[in-house]
């Protein structure tokens, strides 16, 4: 039986060319971030956008990044120096701010106004922005919120959107009195919140979730539109006569054992996911940008291997691509829907848009390119060019960009500096762009981490390393954005395996793996390596202790608020109850002991996973086969007899639930 797949495309029929063919197309292993693209394929023409070129675009302030733009030069948001900084023409510092270590994002309304969301201290800032040379720079106001991150301001300047991490939550600031106004409950892991032209929509995107939120501001967030962003289309997969799966040129599989559940739980053979939204950007015409990763998590990437503890994919599909979504007008009569085009940046994370010229720019914090949009709010939207930015072997990690003055800015997260180019001189470029167009700047903030911590970091978001994965397809913050988790589970030879939170949970928690199969970190990473298809005895020792420091590093997810304190207590009871004892397993600081234990499931033996940051981490189980905790509580999953739910009435498992979403 032959295998049928398409680059897909979400609530729509037309299909789009690859952005860049030669990166792809090779029996499914990408090019490495240092090979260059020779062929390149315009974009293809869509459904969404207008015909002629926009006369109206996003408002200031209208998104969030890590970089503000206004009549003095730029405002740098430094996530691992905890500052803000104040730069001038040529990118250096003249004064900063101190602010929490992992900041979220910078937004100004263009008439003074800034607000920067302080996320490690759990505060909006109100900022005066001072002069150019940085005087007057000043925190004139504060509002305690719960891990801000995403920020956007309405058009009239009147209401800051702000997205919470800790309580998947958009606030809405009045921004007279910087008080908020309403909360809308969301999915977990929103980051991104952008708000279109007319002021009456806002949409918020999600790292472990395949959707946009459209969220009607009339309604005071009580109105929200889910656009999905995953595939429509999916792998097809048949089962060949001996019950494998077949291709075109062999075997994939020869046998997949699927849970064994009281319920019926879903399989995913086969099926495609949409995941990490870092950034959103309405451009011409209120036509908004989505870019995301796609990963096709369910299958054995190396035909002919019966058993392959290896990530997923097949022959020419790689396990990991990365899209950009653009969604039509949540106004058009149709409604709002969305199309899917493939581009060359790996994790993109930063967006800037130029109405002037109808340019969207769009960077890869993973391969430190950048790509330009041509035409990007019409149907005729195209790839301009594609340029890398880091030369000489230093790194950058692109988190911010900015078009100012003439020049686009990028913002280097791992480097803590700026690097320009003049934009005439890239859109006279055809197709690609060389680094040599960039002109890095200085450090603009010492970092607080240490730089063994620095050199983990790098490592782990790092793409097109042969060394790390097969093809250099896929890097570790590819499934473990900013060390959480995509809430995807991965084929992994005869398993179904969840993708594991690691933030706040590596320290005092081996053995490692679902099993307990590592007795180490230092095992368990060169382990993830061999499955990913790269070769961890290439690298350097001092590399895999680099990755484990920055592991290490990462502060635990924060919890949600409590909305009801006696729930809370009642759910706590419960979970030390005789009846059920769960804290027999999940004690002590890192609520795990540390112990496999023969579980009902497809494991021989399910170590005990830590609970730390529970209700961010979603699905449950080892094979996600409990969508969140009210299923796990109902004992709706694959994995039983940890402790008997049955008796538990629905206020029980209200109040558990509660609890655990503390923890």
């Amino acid at each position: 039986m032959g295998r049928k797949a398409s680059l897909i495309l979400v609530g729509c029929a037309a299909l789009f060319a690859l952005a860049l063919g030669d990166m792809t197309a090779r029996a499914g292993k990408p090019a490495a971030a240092s090979e260059s693209a020779s062929t390149f394929v315009p974009l293809a023409r869509d459904e969404v956008g207008g015909i002629t070129a926009p006369s109206v675009g996003p408002g200031p302030g209208a998104h969030g990044s890590t970089l503000l733009a206004d009549k003095y030069g730029l405002l740098v948001v430094e996530r691992t120096a905890g500052a803000l900084v104040r730069v001038d023409a040529e990118g250096a510092p003249r004064a900063s701010i101190e602010l929490h270590e992992g900041a979220g994002e910078i937004v100004g309304d263009g008439r003074g106004a800034v607000f920067v969301a302080d996320r490690g201290g759990d505060r909006i800032l109100r900022v005066s922005p001072g002069d150019g040379e940085g005087r007057g720079l000043a925190i004139v106001g504060e509002l305690s919120l719960p891990e801000p991150h995403g920020l956007a301001l309405t058009p009239d300047g009147a209401t800051l959107l702000v997205t919470s991490v800790a309580d998947h939550q958009l606030i809405a600031v009045d921004v007279a009195t910087l008080q908020p106004r309403w909360r809308a409950e969301l999915a977990p892991e929103p980051r991104a919140v952008a708000v279109a032209s007319d002021g009456r929509h806002a949409a918020v995107g999600f790292l472990s979730s395949g959707a946009v939120a459209l969220v009607d501001l009339a309604s005071a967030g009580a109105d929200i539109r889910w656009i999905a962003l995953d595939p429509r289309d999916h792998v097809d997969v048949s089962r060949d006569e001996e019950g494998g799966f077949d291709d075109d040129d062999g075997p994939l599989i020869a046998e997949v054992r699927e849970a064994p559940s009281r319920f019926q739980v879903p399989t995913s053979t086969g099926r495609r996911y949409a995941r990490n939204v870092f950034g959103l950007i309405f451009a011409g015409g209120d036509v908004l940008f989505a870019p995301h990763e796609v990963a096709t998590p369910q299958l054995v990437r190396i035909p002919g291997r019966a058993q392959s503890d290896s990530y997923g994919g097949v022959e020419a599909i790689p396990p990991l691509v990365h899209r950009l979504a653009v969604i039509g007008q949540p106004t058009a009569p149709a409604g709002a829907y969305a199309v899917g085009e493939q581009i060359p940046v790996h994790q993109p994370r930063a967006l800037a848009y130029d109405l002037a010229g109808d340019t969207l720019y769009i960077a890869g914090y993973g391969d430190d390119r950048v790509i330009a949009v041509a035409d990007a709010s019409r149907r005729s939207r195209r790839l301009a060019w594609v340029s890398t930015v880091n030369r000489g072997g230093e790194s950058c990690g692109i988190d911010g960009l900015a078009v100012e003055g003439g020049r686009l800015w990028a913002h280097c997260e791992l480097g803590r500096k700026l690097v320009r180019a003049d934009l005439d001189a890239l859109g006279r470029s055809s197709e690609r762009v060389g680094a040599r167009a960039w002109t890095r700047g200085v450090e603009l903030a010492a970092s607080r981490r240490s730089p063994l911590v620095e050199r983990g970091a790098e490592i782990f978001r790092r793409s097109g390393d042969r060394r790390l994965s097969d093809g250099g397809v896929l890097a570790c913050s590819s499934c473990h954005p900013e060390g959480r988790s995509d809430g995807l589970n991965w084929r992994l030879g005869p398993s179904v395996l969840q993708t594991p939170m690691l933030a706040g949970r590596v320290i005092g928690t081996a053995p490692f793996k679902w099993d307990g199969q590592d007795k180490n970190l230092a095992a368990s990473l060169q382990h993830t390596i061999e499955r990913l298809g790269g070769s961890p005895g290439s690298l350097a020792r001092k590399d895999l202790v680099a990755l484990q420091a920055f592991l290490e590093s990462l502060p635990p997810p924060r919890p949600r608020s409590v909305a009801d304190r006696p729930a809370v207590t009642r759910g706590q009871a419960l979970f030390a109850s005789a009846d059920l004892a769960c804290d027999a397993c999940h004690l002590g600081d890192t609520l795990s002991d540390g112990v496999q234990h023969p579980l009902k499931g497809t494991l021989s033996t399910s170590d005990t996973p830590s609970l730390i940051g529970l209700g961010h981490s979603a699905p449950y189980y080892h094979d996600g086969s409990a969508r969140d905790l009210g299923a796990l509580v109902a004992d709706k999953g694959s994995v039983h007899d940890m402790a008997d739910l049955s008796k538990l009435s629905p206020e029980q498992r209200a109040d558990l639930v509660a609890y655990l979403e503390t923890l």
